[in-house]
């Protein structure tokens, strides 16, 4: 019952929804990229917090779409949401394939999120994808490393490592991070917006001193949990990096879709191997369904 309302309710938003294809994030990746070209400085062009054409990521996300704007903008946009859709259907088809009623329920109330930030070119998706899909693996820090460079709260999927006991990982992912957020010590960062705007979070809403409890437990919860290397680290830890943003949205619940598919990939590989969870094993264990 609980899947079918979900499912009428995702239903409904996907009608309501179907015209809005504005793709206004990408505003603030091409103009970026534009000012890049130009010569001029990457932080800046608007003082407005809430202003579409913001730009908070690292300075490769902007060089990375400096080829794009040599294309028409339309067919940039199209391409880029092409990126966005294939990313959020791989996730929504691996919640599925998990074949139980949670991961299922998880799938369809995240639909409607991840065709809402398809719509808006919002690189969310592939950010949860690449965390979904990689962090398990032999690279798994470089793509925390990336994820952590655009999002900045993704750095604390290295709980994973801590839980793993892989302390060099662990260093490899900061270590990695460092160097993608590196030249931001070269960039003229005067014009970089500090002030998150409105959002859908405890900053905005309550206090920057609520957020900043709820985030700071979050971070506790998930800390405590990977150092017992308990099977629901991942879980918490996807939780606490969807708090710890002063700048949330509705959708950063997607990053629930990254803590239910490994935690289901630990368990396979307990039931398979005969070992305790993925979280606490001392090495790299990918196991394919």
């Amino acid at each position: 019952m609980v899947i079918g309302l979900l499912l009428l309710f995702a239903i409904g938003d996907l009608w309501i929804l179907r015209d809005n294809w504005g793709f206004e994030d990408v505003r603030a990746y091409w103009e970026a990229a534009l000012r890049l070209r130009e010569g001029l400085p990457l932080y800046g062009g608007t003082t407005d917090p809430d202003s579409y054409g913001v730009f908070r990521y690292a300075p490769w996300f902007a060089w990375m779409w400096v080829p794009l704007t040599y294309l028409p903008r339309q067919a940039a946009e199209l391409l880029w949401g092409g990126v966005l859709a294939a990313s959020s259907l791989a996730v929504l088809l691996a919640l599925v394939r998990l074949r139980t009623a949670a991961a299922i329920a998880l799938a369809v109330l995240l639909l409607p999120m991840f065709f809402t930030l398809t719509q808006v070119g919002n690189v969310q998706p592939l950010v949860v994808a690449m965390l979904a899909f990689g962090v398990s693996r032999w690279s798994g820090p470089l793509w925390i490393a990336v994820a952590a460079s655009i999002k900045a709260t993704p750095i604390l999927y290295v709980l994973i490592y801590v839980a793993r006991r892989q302390w060099i990982r662990l260093a490899v992912a900061v270590l990695a991070t460092a160097i993608l957020l590196a030249p931001l010590l070269l960039a003229d960062v005067s014009g970089y917006q500090t002030d998150p705007g409105a959002s859908f979070s405890l900053w905005y809403y309550v206090s920057p001193l609520a957020w900043a409890v709820a985030a700071g437990a979050s971070v506790l919860l998930a800390a405590w949990l990977a150092w017992r290397r308990s099977d629901w680290v991942w879980v918490a830890t996807s939780v606490a990096v969807a708090l710890c943003t002063p700048r949330a949205h509705a959708p950063y619940a997607t990053f629930l879709a990254v803590g239910l598919l490994d935690q289901a990939r630990d368990r396979i590989a307990r039931r398979t191997l005969g070992a305790v969870p993925r979280a606490a094993m001392p090495r790299d264990s990918s196991v394919e369904e």
